[in-house]
């Protein structure tokens, strides 16, 4: 495992002025597609370009969480002819650039695109390759490999059943919840799925009752871990599902920072730093601006396990002293 304070490291990014360098274009103009607001990872492609010689144009848009709104984006992007687009996320990349067999006749390919915050872009079908998608596509993925995550969660717990919530419309989500069957089989132990209830293929309405619910089945499967994946719709519904899992003395297990940021009772994660992510992803865009080809999608070199001493308390599953050395601990919530 990694140290304390040596988790997030980008040496790649030294290299980015060379790549500005080489660009003709004087002050490029970057259309930034959010999915559900600004976060971190934005701050930190902001942040990126102010350490450049090149300081580019903004153009913002959300898409509020709305796969309808994403065509208009789309339409809007075409007809200012940015230089550059950047998207968070899996659905408003695909939303955008469309899929590795059906990809947008412009976004990603005349009109170069940056994502961020993609947690799986071959499962996804966003490209079929991570270094050779022969588009004018690049971006960060800020996923731990799934066998990192597993070593994080038995060093603190042993995992005998893992239950997953997940949103059934998002491919990302069902690809993440077949990943996690598969290591669970490779592994010996079992995995307890809920996914959010829809009709007519629309998400219904949240409801924390139904997510109490959810969550009580899981226990009532014998899940001793609640794993809490790269999944919009699950953030938008974690006070819920959290509360739910901490009024049962569940630990939760979360993929992404934006959840051990939140005010929600989750234990612990082994997460990318949206800041470091959307640097990363300027350095990527940097070399997209400058007309490379074939710039690989990559994640961070190094990640950080967060432990929410708060919620450690709030289940009585306080941490073991093995992880002093290398975890981060938090004894409050942060607001995003």
């Amino acid at each position: 495992m990694i140290k304390r304070r040596q988790f997030l490291l980008v040496a790649t990014l030294a290299m980015s002025r060379v790549a500005i360098a080489q660009t003709t274009i004087a002050k490029p103009r970057i259309y930034m597609v959010t999915w559900r607001g600004k976060t971190d990872a934005e701050a930190g492609f902001v942040d990126f370009w102010k350490t450049q010689q090149i300081q580019p144009t903004f153009i913002w848009q959300d898409a509020a969480q709305r796969a309808d709104k994403l065509a208009a984006i789309a339409a809007d992007i075409v007809q200012t002819k940015p230089d550059l687009v950047y998207a968070w996320g899996t659905p408003a990349t695909l939303g955008l650039a469309g899929s590795a067999d059906k990809p947008h006749p412009l976004i990603g390919s005349v009109i170069p695109l940056v994502f961020a915050i993609v947690a799986d872009p071959v499962a996804a079908n966003l490209t079929q390759s991570l270094t050779s998608h022969r588009r004018r596509l690049a971006g960060v993925s800020h996923v731990a490999p799934m066998a990192t995550q597993l070593a994080a969660m038995q060093s603190y717990r042993a995992i005998t059943r893992l239950g997953i919530i997940y949103n059934p419309l998002e491919p990302n989500s069902v690809a993440n919840v077949s990943a996690w069957q598969a290591l669970g089989r490779a592994h010996g132990f079992e995995v307890v799925s809920e996914a959010f209830a829809i009709t007519n293929n629309k998400l219904n309405a949240a409801d924390a009752n139904v997510h109490t619910e959810m969550v009580a089945r899981l226990v009532k499967a014998g899940v001793n871990w609640l794993y809490l994946g790269p999944d919009s719709y699950l953030f938008s519904q974690l006070a819920s599902v959290a509360g739910a899992a901490s009024a049962h003395g569940l630990a939760t297990f979360a993929s992404v920072e934006s959840m051990l940021n939140s005010e929600a009772p989750v234990l612990m994660g082994l997460v990318s730093k949206f800041t470091q992510v959307g640097q990363f992803a300027g350095f990527k865009a940097a070399q997209l601006l400058s007309g490379e080809r074939d710039v690989p999608i990559e994640t961070l070199k190094r990640f950080s396990l967060i432990v929410r001493l708060d919620t450690a308390k709030q289940i009585g599953a306080y941490p073991p002293l093995s992880l002093i050395d290398y975890a981060e601990f938090r004894a409050h919530t942060i607001k995003s």
